[in-house]
């Protein structure tokens, strides 16, 4: 009987290490590599970082300060469990769009889809690629802006 829990605790500890394990992939402070990173549709910005925290059962908060081509400051924030649900995303600074939403799919341990939606009608769609070293966030965006205008990218964040 004792091996039969001693199994159980086991198992239970290595699939609670690898959900918070998968959690922490994404977790951290990313700062924007602008030579490494690809814009086929406008400008790079001058800088950005992001923070990204775990929040609730299985969740981010994330928190981006963007400093756009002209200087200007954009912050975005949003806390959303990677369930696929829409969850509200605040914008405040040069450009800011309110009413938009996100929803968060994990695909792996490395790897999240995010969808960006404004008013229910779909933005764009990113994917958020960790390196197997975890130093390296790849974020490869695409869709249209709140504008209406193409979004093509490739952001490379390094921590």
């Amino acid at each position: 009987m004792s091996r039969k829990i001693t199994l159980a605790v086991v198992l239970s500890l290595v699939l609670g290490c690898a959900t918070v394990w998968a959690a922490d992939m994404q977790t951290g402070t990313w700062k924007l590599n602008v030579a490494k990173s690809h814009y086929k549709t406008g400008a790079p910005p001058q800088s950005s970082t992001v923070t990204i925290t775990p929040d609730g059962k299985d969740g981010v908060k994330v928190m981006v300060n963007t400093v756009n081509p002209k200087g200007e400051k954009l912050n975005v924030e949003y806390a959303a469990q990677f369930d696929g649900k829409e969850y509200p995303r605040t914008e405040t600074g040069a450009g800011a769009v309110a009413g938009q939403t996100v929803s968060l799919k994990r695909i792996d341990d490395h790897t999240v889809e995010r969808t960006a939606y404004l008013k229910g009608k779909k933005l764009t769609t990113e994917k958020w690629e960790i390196s197997k070293d975890g130093k390296t966030r790849t974020v490869t965006q695409t869709g249209v802006s709140a504008d209406g205008k193409p979004v093509d990218q490739v952001q490379v964040f390094d921590k």
